[in-house]
């Protein structure tokens, strides 16, 4: 029923593992904009169903992208050009990181060093204005192992002048003894405060808690997520062993997940283009959210 470009849009989705979460919810964007052309602006009913459904699918974690499709289906269905909405939401995705980076260097205080990880576009984009406000002294990227995606954030942060150094995944937890913060993004905010992100992020709240430093995480408000708490988040789905490892002995199991949660109890501030929230202040945002349903 959808367009072969739109099925296209879907299985690239699907297939991107190393893009952050907000880069993936603009590629939704894009397949949306791709059945707005293929339908000459005019998507049916069933169509817009059955995108709301499937696109969201491709990366279940990702509240970005689900709120930004749903958003668009129900624009579109109370009459808004979709031109427009498509518009509208790529301006709102792409603006609020620069405000998201306005509202860490509030939280950043003095120079100082940062331990992070994976890719975001929301780190990356606080981490090079607090570069440029002179706030850093060092940035600690770990790995993110097994796709790597803390090396493009080091590439990117190495170009922006930044002084920043890659460490083993299982290095960057203890590295907050030394340490003044620990960054994240989010590919979720949960209802109840916590935190979806790439896996490496519990552990490395549970050192920022341990050592008394603050854990942040600069990401945008269509992040947050009101369908979910911890206990009813349905987990990260399973991905392929072989990126753990590519040939293991006969009968050797092996688990490889992406994503996990960061309770709210080890969250210090969430940074996002409204302004710094506490967790509890969350849960009262998002249970308002759910009462107007």
């Amino acid at each position: 029923m959808l367009p072969p470009s739109v099925e296209d849009g879907i299985e690239d989705i699907l297939a991107d593992h190393t893009s952050g979460a907000s880069q993936i919810a603009g590629m939704g964007l894009k397949t949306l904009e791709a059945l707005v052309r293929e339908t000459e602006g005019r998507p049916s009913p069933e169509q817009l169903r059955e995108a709301a459904r499937r696109i969201p699918e491709a990366q279940k974690t990702n509240a970005a992208l689900h709120n930004v499709v749903h958003l668009f289906v129900r624009l579109v269905e109370e009459g808004q050009p979709p031109e427009e909405v498509l518009e509208h939401l790529r301006t709102e995705l792409t603006g609020a990181r620069e405000h998201v980076a306005r509202t860490f260097l509030k939280l950043l205080t003095k120079r100082s060093k940062v331990v992070t990880l994976t890719f975001s576009a929301n780190v990356l984009a606080s981490l090079q204005a607090a570069g440029q406000a002179d706030l850093l002294e060092r940035v600690y990227v770990m790995e993110s192992r097994p796709v790597n995606e803390g090396r493009f954030l080091l590439v990117a942060l190495t170009e922006a002048g930044i002084p920043a150094t890659l460490v083993p995944d299982a290095l960057g937890p203890g590295l907050l003894e030394d340490a003044d913060c620990a960054l994240i993004g989010a590919d979720s905010v949960l209802r109840d405060g916590a935190v979806i992100n790439k896996i490496g992020s519990y552990a490395l709240g549970l050192a920022a808690k341990d050592h008394g430093k603050p854990l942040y995480v600069a990401t945008e408000s269509l992040k947050f997520d009101a369908r979910f708490d911890s206990s009813a988040w349905a987990g990260s789905p399973s991905m392929p062993a072989k990126e753990i490892w590519d040939r293991p002995p006969r009968e050797i199991d092996v688990m490889n997940r992406y994503f996990e949660i960061v309770p709210a109890r080890l969250v210090t501030m969430i940074a996002t283009e409204r302004g710094a929230y506490a967790p509890e202040t969350i849960r009262t945002m998002l249970a308002q959210a759910r009462a107007q349903k």
